[in-house]
């Protein structure tokens, strides 16, 4: 039977000369974990892993009916948003944390978290609890995120079946919605008692008596929530601007300009506080770093939105149930995963990568294109092969950067090269939802006023599906194609998105993975 290994390695983001010294001082001996105690971990991590893996996708052919019944359409951004901010602004802290203090304590907190996150959003009253209930679920997501990638099989698995599930659990009325929070209990609770009582008070990264304001002062409390703020304060402005409010209301004026004050204080401290810092910005030196980044941002955006947008197109346009909108969107989950796959064989064998991302985004964006073809009636064939399109151009190029920061930069600095990627990669998952919501709403309220005997914020009150119940039979085939246009509107920026990450490619220096690196190449999430 395989171990895992329990090695003493720099986290993402730790002060390299604080690392060095306390590692040098004290070399203990890898410790390996074998038998019955490696079985309950692998489960304990594939439960978790599987958790957060449909956590990422069964809520997307949910949220139309949560629209309806909460009566908040307008909210649509802030169920996928709320949970990726929070992630995101919490992740370099997270490895901080499982630097300096013991790695089983740490690990159990965030799953707890995660798992509070989850009945807050179960019992949700209304759509702003809900949106609490996702943000508390992400701060756990981000401690979760540090380890649980090593099954990424079951992530590969859990995300797939994800809407299919959130569908049938969403259509099921003994269940409801509110079931697909549930589910997260069972799994998550068997991998906390596994993680319990099977780690054994495992060792901090780095080792020595540092002391507890050192310590809390490496954790960047004030980066972390600087950027939760700056974050918050951009999303608010893009979901609110043009729809809620004017973009020169007060309300949109200052959350821009709260953004703008947040970001400037938050990037001062970065750089006042060179290595402690949140986000090391010398790393950004690189023009490959820096580009894997930007890159990495832009595809995701282009999938988030695909990701959220068909099941309105399923259950808002074509009426379907939301069971049946999951098995729609398997062609872009299942080419996604394919996509990944060749990709990752073709580089171990190859040992190039830059290629993929030359081709992969220009497929991603002939997919966001292609929707504009799309109808009411559309031919079943039709939004298959664009998902297909989409799906595969984002697996054959969303794994690269991650390959790339480890190419170019030194052994020392590669965990918190991964980071950036990975802080960047949900930056854009946080900012997709509330740019298509912005967009898809204010394109619809303009084409609902277009139609006589029709109140447009009364249709967008009553959610992607409630609008069929008020809607006058002789007018319900003209707010459908208001819905229809309005998507469009959502996939020019998929398509955009894409366009952009393809012209930052050609900015990633031409190296190529050596052959040990070759073979550490896996199928990732």
């Amino acid at each position: 039977m395989t171990s895992i290994s329990l090695d003493t390695v720099r986290p993402a983001g730790t002060n390299p000369d604080l690392a060095e010294t306390q590692q040098s001082e004290e070399q203990p001996a890898t410790k390996h974990i074998q038998g019955w105690a490696l079985a309950s971990l692998t489960i304990a991590f594939m439960s978790i892993c599987f958790v957060l893996a449909i956590d990422n996708t069964i809520l997307a052919t949910a949220i139309p009916q949560i629209t309806s019944d909460f009566q908040s359409l307008n909210d649509i951004g802030w169920y996928g948003s709320s949970y990726l901010i929070a992630q995101m602004a919490l992740l370099p802290t997270c490895g901080r944390l499982y630097a300096f203090f013991n790695i089983k304590w740490v690990y159990c907190l965030s799953l707890a978290i995660f798992e509070i996150g989850s009945v807050i959003s179960a019992v949700a009253p209304n759509s702003m609890a809900l949106i609490i209930g996702r943000s508390v679920s992400g701060l756990g997501a981000a401690g979760l995120a540090m380890i649980s990638p090593m099954v990424l099989g079951v992530y590969n698995i859990g995300s797939a079946i994800g809407p299919l599930l959130g569908g049938s659990i969403t259509d099921n009325k003994a269940l409801s919605w509110r079931f697909i929070f549930w589910i997260n209990l069972p799994f998550g609770s068997v991998g906390l008692v596994l993680v319990w009582f099977t780690l054994k008070k495992p060792p901090p990264a780095v080792k020595g008596g540092i002391p507890w304001i050192q310590k809390l002062h490496q954790l960047d409390f004030p980066g972390a929530i600087l950027l939760l703020g700056a974050t918050s304060c951009l999303n608010l402005a893009l979901q609110w601007g043009g729809v809620v409010y004017p973009w020169s209301n007060a309300k949109v004026f200052g959350c821009l300009i709260g953004f703008g004050l947040l970001l400037i204080t938050f990037v001062s401290l970065q750089y006042r506080d060179k290595e402690s810092s949140t986000i090391p910005l010398r790393i950004f030196r690189s023009r490959t770093v820096s580009a894997s980044c930007g890159f990495m941002m832009l595809v995701q955006v282009a999938i988030v939105l695909h990701s959220y947008y068909w099941p309105i197109y399923f259950q808002s346009v074509r009426n379907t149930s939301a069971r049946d909108s999951g098995i729609s969107l398997l062609p872009l989950i299942v080419s996604n995963s394919l996509g990944t796959l060749c990709a990752g064989t073709m580089v171990s064998r190859y040992g190039h990568y830059v290629p993929f991302m030359w081709t992969g985004p220009l497929i991603l964006a002939a997919g966001g294109g292609l929707y504009q073809m799309i109808r009411a009636d559309s031919p079943r064939g039709h939004w298959i092969g664009f998902q297909i399109l989409s799906g595969l151009g984002y697996g054959i190029c969303s794994q690269m950067p991650i390959l790339a920061v480890q190419v170019v930069l030194s052994k020392s600095d590669i965990p918190t090269g991964l980071v950036m990627v990975m802080f960047f990669q949900m930056l854009g998952g946080a900012l997709a939802p509330s740019v298509g919501q912005n967009l898809f709403t204010d394109a619809l309220l303009r084409n609902l006023r277009k139609i006589q005997g029709i109140d447009g914020t009364v249709v967008v009150a009553a959610g992607a599906r409630g609008f069929r119940e008020i809607v006058p039979p002789e007018l319900l085939n003209a707010v459908v194609d208001s819905f229809n246009s309005a998507l469009r509107h959502v996939f020019w920026v998929a398509l955009a998105a894409p366009a952009l990450a393809w012209v930052l490619s050609w900015v990633m220096e031409w190296r190529q993975l050596n052959n040990s690196k070759k073979q550490a190449v896996q199928t990732p999430t």
